[in-house]
């Protein structure tokens, strides 16, 4: 038995691909890169800590979401009173996307830019035609601290943002039955909160964690590197001890070479965190093992940096919340900060696909800028002419008026052959916009962009972490001691003229039909 396992964690190893061969040599894959916002000199750092949900342990998002839709229904059904119909919606995981914003007044759910511009919104699973979502968010200005609006920044969150929309298209939309937004956003968030807390869902995912903890044959490999660099390995997470160790055991199954176990491996693994609360005054404080790991619940950032003798700047911290794990981390303790973003895998490959149809829309943009340009100077032109005519009149011969009209009509003529280039420029740029959308999520485009400018999401990332990358295993493919440098952001001014980046993949394409969901969103109003 032992040697069978031995193979398969051989073979998983020996099939898996992460590189390709450039005549510049052997390269990772660039999904399987650390991109960098903020240059990091590795060798600083001395100690790496690590959240565990969807950092160590990714999890299978659709197979989480449906084990716990049923439940938070369920709940919904047997505590507060909704009607039967909502135990038989369906999940469709291409809905709900990391950077969306929910307004729980109106029951909306929100995708906006890095200026906190509403470009797509949705009531139910209907798309918000552009003047009523102009009327609602983009007259004023959007207040974060009011309540109203919560940020999905997380994948746990997203079956919550996914159950306020079915709920509102099946009893709203399809029934006619009027919804108290609020009371539905809190009491989704109390069901799931629930499924959480009783136990239940933890109960099912220590039943069976293989259909629900993906398996990285690089993760231990990586931990490994860091640990035998000198590094100091740490874990800091809002779960229960008895889940921290059953999970932890569950990735440290197979850690041989490497470690022992996980004890072997970090120095301190600290549980039911509550983090942001950790970074500040934290909780109360439960010294749960000692000896080779401290393993502890609550306590604070001052106790975890006494006892690992490494603060500051010199600990690079690794999660994927950005609020719980990297924007508090960041402000409060200088820590330097690494977001884990697993969507890169899929955004990366397709942004790969659809790259000779972008090479195409940009030669389309600039030659439509170049059109356009052309048709304004030469309507100006026949204007001046004509009013040269009007104002001139008295002096002018027969023939120098036949020389001005016969101007007037190749001008025209050119005018005629710019339009219809204009028009099929148009047409066709449209139909390539519609090809690329294909290649992305069918309601809201591109993770992190939203029309010509970056997404909340990605100015997030952009802003509060040093690094980024899609998995923990990633730092595979890099020296632990590697200076990760940020490429200089230009001003504006200091770009080529007509950037890709200018380029609007959203606002103005017809959305495509939705892949096997049995859902058709309609098209987004530009």
């Amino acid at each position: 038995m032992r040697a069978k396992n031995i193979q398969e964690r051989l073979e998983a190893l020996l099939n898996t691909s992460f590189e390709k061969t450039t005549k510049n040599g052997v390269i990772p894959f660039v999904e399987h890169r650390i991109f960098t916002n903020r240059s990091i000199k590795m060798n600083r750092i001395e100690a790496v800590g690590f959240d565990m949900d969807y950092t160590l342990a990714q999890y299978n998002v659709e197979a989480l979401d449906l084990l716990t839709m049923h439940r938070v229904l369920d709940i919904l059904v047997r505590d507060h009173k909704y009607p039967e119909c909502i135990r038989d919606i369906e999940l469709h995981p291409q809905f709900a996307i990391r950077g969306l914003v929910l307004d729980t007044q109106c029951g909306n759910v929100l995708k906006m830019d890095k200026f906190r511009y509403v470009s797509l919104a949705y009531h139910g699973l209907q798309p918000l035609d552009s003047s009523e979502r102009s009327k609602l968010y983009n007259s004023s200005q959007i207040n974060f601290h009011s309540g109203r609006y919560k940020s999905i920044d997380t994948l746990f969150a997203l079956l919550e943002t996914y159950l306020l929309a079915a709920i509102i298209e099946l009893l709203e939309n399809g029934m006619g039955q009027t919804q108290d937004y609020p009371s539905l956003y809190q009491n989704i968030r109390n069901a799931i909160d629930l499924c959480h807390r009783d136990g239940s869902l933890k109960h099912e995912i220590k039943k069976n964690p293989q259909l629900y903890i993906q398996d990285d044959p690089l993760l231990i490999p990586a931990l490994h590197r860091f640990k035998d660099a000198g590094k100091k390995l740490f874990v800091v997470t809002n779960s229960e001890p008895d889940y921290t160790e059953f999970v932890l055991d569950y990735l440290f199954r197979h850690a041989s070479p490497f470690f022992k176990g996980w004890r072997d491996c970090f120095e301190i693994v600290g549980c039911a965190a509550v983090k942001p609360l950790f970074f500040k005054a934290g909780t109360q404080l439960e010294t749960l093992e000692t000896g080779k790991c401290l393993f502890f619940s609550g306590g604070n950032i001052d106790f975890l940096e006494d006892n690992l003798d490494v603060s500051g700047d010199h600990v690079l911290y690794i999660g994927d919340h950005i609020y719980g794990d990297i924007l508090k981390s960041k402000r409060t303790s200088h820590w330097r900060t690494c977001i884990i973003v697993p969507e890169l895998l899929f955004q990366i490959r397709a942004e790969k696909e659809v790259a000779p149809l972008v090479d195409q829309l940009y030669r389309n943009e600039n030659l439509r800028k170049e059109i356009s340009m052309r048709l304004n100077w030469r309507r100006s032109m026949v204007i001046d002419l004509q009013q040269f005519k009007l104002a001139e009149a008295d002096e002018l011969d027969s023939d120098l008026l036949a020389k001005m009209d016969g101007r007037i009509k190749e001008i025209n003529r050119e005018l005629e052959r710019d339009h219809e280039i204009f028009s099929a420029t148009l047409h066709e740029s449209k139909q390539l916009r519609r090809r690329i959308s294909e290649n992305f999520n069918c309601f809201w485009g591109r993770l992190f962009k939203t029309g010509d400018q970056l997404s909340l999401l990605a100015e997030q990332i952009r802003d509060y972490a040093c690094i980024y990358t899609a998995a923990v295993s990633n730092f595979n493919f890099y020296d632990p001691h590697s200076y990760f440098v940020s490429i200089a952001n230009p001003m504006p001014h200091e770009g080529t003229l007509f950037p890709v980046e200018d380029l609007d993949f959203d606002t103005t394409m017809e959305m495509p039909e939705p892949k096997d969901q049995g859902l058709t969103p309609s098209p987004p109003t530009p």
